[in-house]
């Protein structure tokens, strides 16, 4: 099967892991990517922006959708697949002209934000199928897209999330009882001052944005190889969601036990109805995330049981090659 993907370039590596996936069961896969912007296109966007008072935002996604229809002239497709992308209807069937019969995916990973909603409905319109991460999201917009919407939840790969051969100097820089590797949000700001009023040692914190929570250092930034690293050489490591998460899990909990950590993350509902959910440790309150904290933290043997468990059963149950296999092999 020929599929084109439109996707973004993000630290997590999204895009890039489902090209891959998809490669190595066979497909053809051609790519671009919706928030990569070359010299160039940096060039033309402040042009336009100074000479026509252009919004660059608006502007950007005009000139991405023209790219979008050059790079997916050179080949018929039988399958689009747009990650969040910017594609519209206009788009679409001008890639119909070229390639008649080609079907589109719309995949929606992110929390549902009322913007996000909006985007979601503008693809219906010429999607073939709705893909949505959260079950939350899933379970409100069912009634309203019944026939299109389908449940697609994050996965892993062996290629992406394998941790072997950890050098000793990266033992050393990533070495943590506790940690944490992620964006700072206010309600991961709070847990994580509150766990350093609570525990012997802070937690060792990495990502964006942690300069807005006072009292926590930020050790920077990490690719997701590295990020997997913190999570190997880590006894917990902690994940919790954005606020706005309606019973969904985000790619951190597929991470952690892929990188064979150890994970505590906040409670979803969701937990209680896979394999790996009831075999992660979860939270309820502040003073739950401190009081598992302390326990594993003095329990290795069963900390470590735990996380072999979990490793084992992500590979088996949750691996992007068969959720892939799976979708396009669907003839609906």
């Amino acid at each position: 099967m020929k599929i084109f993907i439109e996707g973004p370039h993000w630290t997590g590596l999204w895009t890039e892991i489902i090209v891959d996936s998809l490669r190595q069961a066979g497909h053809t896969v051609g790519v671009s990517y919706h928030n990569r912007k070359t010299l160039q296109d940096r060039l033309v966007l402040a042009g336009k922006a100074l000479l026509q008072g252009e919004n660059r935002k608006t502007a950007w996604i005009e000139r991405h959708r023209r790219q979008l229809l050059e790079a997916m002239s050179h080949d018929r497709w039988d399958t689009l697949l747009s990650i969040q992308g910017t594609v519209d209807q206009q788009t679409v069937a001008q890639c119909r002209q070229h390639s008649p019969g080609l079907r589109v995916l719309y995949w929606w990973g992110d929390i549902l934000t009322d913007q996000a909603q909006a985007r979601i409905s503008q693809a219906a319109e010429f999607s073939e199928q709705l893909l949505v991460s959260g079950k939350g999201t899933f379970d409100r917009l069912r009634p309203v897209h019944p026939e299109q919407l389908r449940y697609f939840p994050f996965g892993v790969s062996r290629h992406f999330h394998s941790v072997d051969n950890i050098s000793a100097r990266d033992r050393q820089r990533f070495a943590a009882e506790v940690s944490f590797a992620g964006t700072c949000y206010p309600e991961r700001c709070e847990l994580i001052r509150y766990l350093n009023t609570q525990l012997d040692t802070p937690v060792r914190v990495w990502g964006r944005g942690w300069r807005h929570c006072k009292g926590v250092r930020s050790h920077g930034a990490l690719a997701l190889a590295d990020s997997l690293k913190v999570h190997a050489c880590s006894s917990i490591s902690l994940n919790l969601h954005h606020a706005d998460t309606d019973n969904g899990r985000n790619m951190k909990f597929y991470e952690i036990p892929a990188a064979g950590g150890f994970q505590i993350c906040d409670w979803q509902p969701l937990l209680e109805e896979t394999d790996l959910g009831r075999q992660t440790v979860a939270c309820r309150s502040l003073a739950e995330f401190a009081e598992k904290t302390h326990y594993y933290l003095a329990h290795e043997q069963e900390r470590r049981q735990l996380a072999r468990t979990a490793s084992q059963t992500i590979f088996t149950t949750e691996d992007y090659p068969s959720k892939l296999a799976e979708l396009f092999s669907d003839p609906s």
